[in-house]
């Protein structure tokens, strides 16, 4: 469905996609140098239009999903991006940090909202007809967000200069504090693919942004979870890691399930870092959803993630090993920042209701900076 592409420092998040057996022997512990990052919705089948053959079982009621919009920054002579985030009252987005901040001073001249207002498949980026936009007036970055690619910190919360349109229902955030093992929708306005996660956006295979994806994931793991003692602190560059939750992309087949892989090489290929035998449990072995298993693409970042139709995360990047190219194929890994962590900065980015007059009229500050490289307007 959708991806946002943006190599770290340090790599990225796809683990073992190259196979968990060539890469087990070769992972005593964590390396940084071996793994690519980026910010990546891409579904088992292609993502293309209907028209074109593509599934739609990728295609939301556009209605029930008005609250997911696509996000347009203009950066001036650096280019122009797009992100995904989601309505969540009248005039406040939530997105990722890094499609407006690099954790530095760099930020968007400008920064534009698109809303999809009729129930046809429309790219919105291509202002065709039943396209709507509201521009931000203000960008409220989480001051603890590093600008590291995977950081549990990278949200942050747009402030429409209007109030957003009233075919619109903002999205409720979830009261969950607790991820393991759900299920959940991720959606967005990314990258899509004519063939899926076999190849996904490899080469030829990857389509324009701007139409609005779903699919389905589950929850795997979290980088703090207690069963790791600690493995992963300090392994992402110094950021805050421990709340950030990862999913993989399953096609049902052992071999590609590799939250499972990477557990059990962590217990069995490294021993003594572990006292705990639950790496083979179903908590982290889990061969996917079927056809509507899919995993963010380009353009995806900031993207809803919702459970029991809440939002309860959003998308923040996808993890592979080594060569093996971020492509959103079978096997990578993504990263979601979990809302739970964060409501006290929602709560104090979203505006009083005193406050939207000024909104409206204008005023406010337009905050947040760039962060890496993100995925090029179409």
């Amino acid at each position: 469905m959708v991806e946002f592409r943006a190599v770290a420092q340090a790599g990225a998040l796809m683990a073992l996609a190259a196979g968990a057996s060539a890469a087990q022997a070769e992972l005593p512990k964590v390396n940084m140098a071996d793994w690519q990052f980026a910010h990546d919705v891409i579904g088992q089948t292609s993502t293309a239009t209907v028209v074109a053959g593509g599934n739609p079982i990728y295609v939301p009621n556009q209605a029930q999903y008005r609250s997911t919009v696509g996000i347009l920054m203009d950066y001036g002579a650096a280019g122009a991006f797009v992100c995904s985030g989601t309505l969540i009252n009248a005039t406040s987005v939530v997105t990722a940090a890094h499609c407006v901040s690099d954790g530095g001073k760099d930020r968007p001249l400008s920064t534009t909202v698109f809303f999809n207002s009729s129930d046809n498949d429309i790219a919105v980026y291509a202002n065709q007809p039943g396209t709507v936009t509201r521009s931000v007036g203000y960008i409220a970055v989480n001051k603890l967000y590093t600008g590291q690619v995977v950081d549990q910190n990278d949200i942050a919360v747009l402030r429409l200069n209007q109030a957003a349109p009233d075919f619109v229902t903002p999205a409720k955030l979830s009261d969950l504090n607790d991820l393991t093992g759900l299920d959940h929708i991720i959606a967005g306005y990314g990258s899509r693919s004519t063939s899926g996660g076999t190849n996904g956006t490899l080469g030829a295979f990857g389509l324009g942004v701007g139409r609005l994806r779903y699919a389905g994931n589950r929850f795997d793991f979290r980088f703090g979870d207690p069963d790791f003692e600690g493995y992963f602190d300090n392994a992402f560059g110094g950021a805050d890691t421990n709340h950030v939750w990862i999913s993989d992309f399953d096609n049902g087949t052992a071999f590609r399930d590799n939250s499972c892989n990477l557990a059990s090489f962590e217990s069995a290929g490294a021993p003594g870092i572990f006292s705990k035998a639950v790496f083979s449990s179903s908590k982290y072995c889990d061969q996917g959803l079927g056809a509507f298993e899919g995993i963010g693409a380009g353009g995806d970042s900031g993207g809803s993630y919702f459970v029991d139709g809440k939002l309860v995360a959003v998308h923040s990047f996808a993890l592979w090993y080594r060569d093996d190219e971020s492509a959103n194929r079978f096997g990578q890994f993504k990263g979601a920042v979990p809302i739970y962590l964060h409501r006290d900065f929602i709560a104090g980015a979203v505006p009083e209701p005193s406050s939207w007059a000024l909104l409206i009229a204008g005023f406010g500050l337009t905050g947040a900076t760039m962060r890496r490289r993100r995925v090029a307007a179409a």
